[in-house]
């Protein structure tokens, strides 16, 4: 596979396993000139050419690769706290849970050094700052539960390891050295995207009840009244939405509304953010893509196949019959025309197709380069929107669509009105694409796109077995951290 294609399914692999968007994953790795690039896995990418490609062995390499700096990212915040809890040698079982805690505080608020502060320093305000800390605290100890039971598992090769090695830890005692005590750490920090996805699905059901025409928009004037009426979540203002690529401003009769899975997605709702990576909400969309490559087993489908399928998917998820807005139907057959018949699976109009199928769990799919879903402001307090702001907001007009209409049952007016953001431009993952039809058949794209799908898959499990590996030989001895590499 190419540049393109490689990280296209690296980013699939962390989103799906754990959350997790890796910051120079989500750029436009095809770009020819890339600028600055913000973290180690963009200048990794950046160095390479356009056409280079890439094996499957150094596909998985490169994954594991961003699992060791993530690692590495995650082991610098444990040395922090040891430094500023004056740890020093191993920890007693009841040593543990401040250094737990502390780690969770500095993860999960990294991106913001006075938050951390407080939370440090101020009595009580912990609580206030990280919603959910009492269940946090649920779950470190039942990352901690889950580590000795797995130790323990492996108590007399580990021991026997660490006399070899000279190592000073004993998994038989009941102490825990910096080796140990950061594998809880990755452990906590893998399964936190499982764990925040209740808060997800909480913010996203109270927008799905606000969007009245399930359009999966939702009116700025009804976003803002909900903060208003108490709902701090919608605070965001109208020119951090436009940044991050959750508003649609491309019908003047219903002005700007709060696209849903974008705002999902969004930094604004992303749990944790770290320089090269934020766990971020899933979306459902993901799910409806597996459906697809399942079925087709090749990256371009014909329009009556895809037609089908999303009307399983659908009446699979509602009551009654389905029928294709015509709108959807014609651009399906539009974007199959500008590829002999066949419709690209992991192309931007594809993905726009999408979004417009199922407008409240698929993403709109912006141009490349026009938003940063992921950037956090410099300053917190000036994404979001003043009180005035707001009041004007919410005071403004509220043009409604039938009440409750799925896409199928609306008038010819409305449905033309609901795709006015439908942009006519593709992109796809692989570089090969932007040859003239001309230089190269189709064949060589296909090949490539196919085997970012199968790469996807493999990776999976590959990976799992990689991390189960990882976790045993931190188990079994001491490690130096400079004599770490990858075969």
């Amino acid at each position: 596979v190419d540049r393109g294609a490689l990280g296209y399914a690296l980013n699939r692999y962390f989103m799906k396993t754990y959350s997790l968007s890796v910051m120079g994953l989500e750029m436009d790795v095809n770009s020819t000139n890339p600028e600055d690039p913000i973290n180690d896995v963009a200048s990794f990418f950046a160095e390479m050419s356009p056409e280079r490609s890439f094996s499957f062995e150094e596909g998985v390499a490169t994954a594991a690769m961003i699992e060791e700096l993530i690692a590495g990212f995650e082991l610098e915040i444990l040395e922090d706290v040891y430094d500023k809890n004056e740890v020093q040698g191993a920890l007693k079982e009841n040593e543990l849970d401040p250094i737990m805690q502390s780690f969770a505080v500095n993860w999960i608020l990294h991106a913001d050094p006075g938050a951390v502060h407080m939370a440090e320093t101020k009595p009580g305000a912990l609580t206030s700052i990280i919603e959910d800390w009492p269940n946090l605290l649920e779950v470190l100890e039942g990352t901690r539960r889950n580590f000795r039971h797995f130790s323990g598992k492996f108590a007399k090769t580990a021991y026997k390891a660490r006399q070899v090695t000279g190592g000073i830890s004993n998994p038989l005692s009941e102490k825990y050295d910096i080796e140990d005590v950061h594998v809880m750490m990755r452990d906590f920090t893998r399964s936190f995207g499982n764990y925040s996805r209740s808060q997800c699905d909480s913010v996203r059901a109270k927008l799905t009840k606000m969007d009245t025409s399930n359009t999966g928009r939702v009116p700025l004037a009804t976003f803002h009244k909900a903060a208003l009426d108490g709902d701090w979540h919608f605070s965001e203002s109208l020119t951090y939405l436009r940044h991050l690529g959750a508003v649609d401003e491309s019908s003047a009769w219903h002005g700007p509304r709060v696209i849903i899975p974008n705002y999902i997605q969004s930094a604004s709702n992303c749990l944790v953010a770290a320089a090269d990576y934020r766990v971020c909400c899933q979306t459902q969309c993901e799910s409806y893509m597996d459906v697809f490559e399942a079925a087709v087993e090749g990256p371009t489908a014909e329009p009556d196949v895809i037609l089908a399928l999303t009307a399983k998917i659908i009446e699979e998820n509602s009551e009654g019959q389905f029928r294709f807005p015509s709108s959807l139907r014609q651009q399906l057959l539009k974007i199959s025309r500008a590829n002999h018949g066949r419709v690209p699976l992991h192309g931007r109009l594809f993905a726009q197709w999408l979004h417009y199928a199922f407008p409240s769990e698929c993403p709109f799919p912006h141009v490349s380069g026009s938003v940063d879903k992921y950037e956090l402001p410099p300053n917190f307090e000036r994404a979001l929107a003043s009180t005035t702001e707001m009041r004007k907001n919410a005071a403004a007009r509220v043009p409604s669509m039938k009440a409750g209409a799925r896409p199928q049952s609306r008038s010819n007016e409305e449905e033309s009105d609901w795709m006015t953001h439908w942009i006519h431009e593709e992109e796809l993952i692989s570089q090969l694409h932007l040859q003239a039809p001309w230089e190269a058949t189709a064949l060589p794209i296909l090949k490539n796109i196919a085997g970012a799908i199968c790469f996807l898959v493999v990776l999976s499990g590959i990976v799992y077995v990689f991390g189960e590996l990882r976790r045993v030989d931190v188990l079994r001895s001491s490690i130096d951290s400079d004599k770490l590499h990858f075969i």
